[in-house]
């Protein structure tokens, strides 16, 4: 076992400019071909950015008229597209979000805060008395 430890000990010594190249080679090839895919990502992602977020906020608002409170946007890897989630304050005072695609400019979720607090049953309807 000793004696493997020396003999790879004096391979390294004998080979170590080339294995040094090697490894540079190879470190450089992988952050050629990194940027050269993150370029391609970025391309079409900029490609596929049809609406601005100042358009995609007009549809949102005019899906829940209120007030932005904040906007994410986020990176849809399976489709290059980027997505934007607008937090809206509406006139009730409740916070609904609203999701946008930037390239279609579809509204793909309107989550309300206000259903969380309905009560349903198990058939999705709701179990008011009120007859709402």
């Amino acid at each position: 076992m000793k004696n493997i430890f020396v003999q790879l000990k004096e391979f390294f010594k004998t080979y170590k400019k080339r294995i040094i190249t090697v490894i540079s080679i190879s470190l450089l090839a992988v952050v050629i071909v990194a940027g050269i895919s993150g370029m391609v990502v970025y391309s079409k992602l900029k490609a596929n950015l049809k609406y601005s977020q100042e358009d995609l906020q007009k549809i949102a608002l005019v899906k829940v008229p209120g007030e932005v409170i904040k906007v994410e946007k986020e990176l849809n890897i399976e489709e290059a597209v980027y997505e934007y989630k607008f937090k809206i304050k509406d006139k009730e005072n409740m916070l609904q979000i609203v999701k946008l695609d930037s390239e279609s400019g579809a509204i793909l979720k309107v989550h309300n805060q206000k259903d969380k607090g309905e009560n349903k049953n198990r058939d999705g309807k709701n179990n008011n008395q009120h007859g709402e």
